[in-house]
């Protein structure tokens, strides 16, 4: 037996904090693709073993721990398929990824040793197709490397749920336990978890389909958290019923745990990747509908807000105020300290008024040196003293050393009869309008037209 020990090359170094170490037997006659074989596992192997008959390397899988193995069609002492037949009845052979490396050509070699046991089969004229295939197995290693998640496990087979538990206890997911779709149901309804695995028979009035329905159904969060159903027998139909449930993935008792194990991981990676997209479109919206200059929301995000909050007014009977906030004399900051020192001053402006809204408030950079706050639950005269406390603030703020001024406009939703944003806004905007004319820094409020 040769032993060759090689340093992994997974190509980030904080990887091997996670990546366990990776064993390969080589069990090849020929000398020169012994070491052919050696250079292409190199960069994937912490532990090289390397044979050349099937005996030896069987003593060898005996004594170490085997991750894979690579063998020739031809042994010298049997053929491979012989080997693989021997290998699969050993303890956690039958699970254990065996690569074929042939010359053989005959043309259903390849299917008639997959069909023996065999992994995949790779012609040594063709050894590239093998790096390939290590580069996706370091790859799958690569993704699901420190896989973190916590699982909601419900299973009244007691000593099942623990043979799954200890087999995941080197890892970093976390596990919660239930006998009952009962107690996990009200579990899943108090915590978010990254993966559901739950037994298709349970005892107690709920099984474990209606598990996977009642699970779907407590929000959206809990809808898109992928479920894996155990089942002693699977039959067409309930393979049906459970994706229409909404079951993600199935697997068949007795449980395989290598194989649950791969399921396990390819579900939770799928999920971090969906989270990932997911995180990706709420910043993508949040830039769409926020101001870049001062992180407030602008007009775009305004006119949805707007008419949700019209409709809920109608609604449940209660009125929705507008102000619009028009800095005095804004163009001449600009034209005097520069355009850098009037950006600081929307930026002071902006902060304040997100300080001083509610949480239901909507305030929005409308443009320029404009600004609107959007007020629900607040009638008219509550919005007129909010707009006065809101100009004497202003007044009080010197940003770099600047006096500056608002002039606001203020309106309200009526009692009675209906209108949409477009008339409410107008109001206030007439309203800025005759506050600019009654000398600035002060508020003026304007009835909307019902038409």
């Amino acid at each position: 037996m040769a032993l060759r020990w090689k340093e992994r090359a997974f190509g980030n170094p904080e990887e091997s904090d996670y990546l366990s170490p990776v064993n390969i037997l080589i069990v090849e006659p020929s000398k020169i693709y012994q070491l052919a074989l050696e250079k292409i596992f190199a960069p994937y192997a912490t532990y090289i073993f390397v044979s050349q008959s099937g005996e030896e390397a069987k003593n060898i899988y005996l004594s170490v721990s085997i991750d894979l193995v690579c063998l020739s069609f031809y042994l010298a002492d049997m053929d491979g398929i012989e080997f693989v037949s021997t290998l699969r009845k050993l303890k956690w052979g039958e699970t254990l990824p065996v690569l074929m490396i042939t010359s053989k050509e005959i043309q259903n070699a390849p299917i008639k040793s997959m069909h023996d046991g065999v992994t995949e089969v790779f012609r040594k004229n063709d050894l590239s197709s093998l790096e390939k295939y290590l580069m996706t197995y370091a790859q799958y290693a690569r993704q699901h490397a420190g896989l973190s998640g916590n699982i909601l496990l419900i299973d009244n087979d007691r000593q099942q749920a623990k043979a799954i538990c200890d087999f995941f206890k080197h890892t970093q997911l976390k596990f919660v336990h239930f006998t009952s779709a009962e107690e996990a149901a009200n579990m899943a309804r108090a915590a978010e978890f990254d993966l559901v695995i739950t037994n298709v028979v349970l005892s107690g009035p709920m099984s474990g389909m209606a598990l996977i329905r009642e699970i779907r159904a407590i929000n959206e969060t809990m809808c898109r958290v992928p479920i894996l159903a155990i089942s002693a027998a699977i039959n067409v139909s309930q393979k049906i019923e459970l994706l229409r449930a909404g079951a993600n993935d199935s697997v068949v008792k007795p449980l395989l745990l290598e194989e649950l194990s791969v399921r396990v991981k390819n579900l939770l990676q799928n999920k971090k990747l969906f989270d990932t997209v997911e995180l990706q479109k709420k910043q993508l919206r949040e830039m769409a509908f926020r101001d870049p200059l001062t992180g407030m929301y602008n007009r775009h995000l305004l006119l949805d807000s707007a008419n949700r909050a019209l409709e809920e007014s109608y609604r449940h009977g209660y009125p929705v105020s507008i102000m619009v906030i028009d800095l005095d004399h804004f163009k001449k900051v600009n034209d005097t300290f520069g355009h850098a020192t009037g950006d600081f001053v929307l930026q002071a402006v902006a902060e304040l008024l997100m300080r001083m809204v509610r949480g239901n408030d909507t305030a929005v950079r409308f443009g320029g040196e404009e600004f609107i706050i959007l007020l629900p639950h607040c009638d008219g005269e509550a919005a007129i003293a909010k707009a006065q406390s809101l100009r004497l603030q202003i007044g009080k703020l010197m940003p770099a050393s600047i006096a500056v001024t608002a002039s606001i406009g203020v309106s309200q939703t009526p009692v009675k009869g209906r209108i949409n944003y477009d008339a409410l806004f107008a109001a206030a905007d007439e309203a800025v309008y005759a506050a600019k004319m009654s000398g600035r820094n002060c508020v003026v409020f304007r009835e909307p037209v019902i038409g």
